[in-house]
């Protein structure tokens, strides 16, 4: 037989009830909260799990809010390259028109005004900013301006965004990319010949329009085009050359070629965030739902379970006075 002495019944009460209380103070705790786990002891495996959910969820949330970003660049480079879109189309239009021999050079430099004038706007858009202050197609040298007049004075790295754990998403267009380094320009050299624009710039003839400007880029192409209707710095009416005017119709096309191009990769990576975004929000709805059901209180169970411990208190409360009351004394 099993002897107890008075002290082990009153301490093994004392520390039963001590541990209901432990156990009813935690449900209260966790009818408070709404939450079945409030502490890793509650259950440590669904904690863990807790814990990997909602590390998971931020990093999900980031990718997201970098998808948002992304998207946000994407678009604004996107309008501003419909603008020049547009605007070339008008220079080929004018180059069609100023280019046939029906028009007097009055009347080409007259209208071509409005080429300067274009000109002039797309100088400004190539130095477009972003929300954030940063131009947008300066590459890498985004806190400093893409163009200098006509000169490209970025690079062409082009940052990236981490839109999900495998994918990442160019959300800066360089103009190095959309405006710079085009193929099969022409230009007319001295003898009124269309040669290669690489050539007939290396031959340094003032006569040469388009001789001002940087050779090779979209605001070069309009440059010349500009200089070829007389309307360049300096220019005088006799400086009207139809043949120039002619050879910037395909240079025109080429430009507008290469913008059009990047325009469409731009599209693409929209499209490829359109669906990250979507993949992320329904990844984020699956881990919220088994984040609820790991730590939503079941509250019908837990009210149960707070009345049963309640009981077990108040009767472990009575036996301790009654073990509290013993002694030997009570029985002489």
């Amino acid at each position: 037989m099993i002897r107890m002495s008075t002290a082990q019944m009153f301490n093994t009460s004392l520390y039963n009830m001590t541990q209901t209380q432990s156990r009813m103070n935690n449900t209260n705790n966790q009818l408070g909260s709404g939450k079945a786990i409030t502490t890793p002891a509650d259950d440590p495996v669904a904690a863990a799990q807790t814990l990997n959910t909602k590390t998971r969820i931020a990093v999900v949330a980031q990718q997201t809010r970098n998808v948002d970003f992304a998207d946000k660049n994407l678009s604004q480079t996107e309008s501003v390259m419909d603008q020049m879109e547009s605007s070339m189309i008008r220079l080929k239009e004018m180059a069609v028109q100023l280019g046939s021999d029906q028009w007097s050079d009055e009347q080409v430099k007259a209208t071509g005004i409005e080429a300067k004038e274009i000109l002039n706007h797309l100088q400004g858009l190539v130095n477009t900013k972003n929300e954030s202050g940063e131009y947008i197609f300066a590459g890498s040298q985004a806190d400093q301006k893409a163009y200098n007049g006509n000169e490209f004075q970025g690079d062409r790295i082009e940052r990236e965004a981490q839109v999900s754990d495998d994918t990442f998403i160019k959300m800066l267009t360089s103009g190095d990319r959309a405006f710079e380094n085009l193929d099969g320009l022409q230009m007319v050299d001295g003898a009124g010949t269309q040669v290669p624009w690489q050539d007939a710039a290396a031959v340094g003839n003032a006569d040469v329009p388009g001789a001002a400007g940087d050779p090779g880029n979209m605001l070069g192409v309009i440059q010349y085009f500009v200089n070829a209707t007389g309307n360049g710095t300096g220019g005088t009416v006799a400086d009207v050359d139809k043949e120039a005017i002619r050879a910037s119709m395909d240079n025109i096309d080429i430009a507008f070629e290469q913008l059009s191009q990047t325009r469409s990769q731009i599209g693409s990576r929209q499209n490829t965030l359109e669906a990250v975004k979507t993949s992320n929000e329904d990844f984020e709805l699956f881990a919220k739902k088994s984040l609820s059901e790991l730590e939503d209180l079941d509250y019908a169970e837990a009210i149960s379970r707070f009345h049963q411990q309640q009981m077990s208190l108040q009767a472990g409360q009575q036996a301790f006075s009654r073990v509290s009351g013993l002694s030997l004394f009570n029985y002489l």
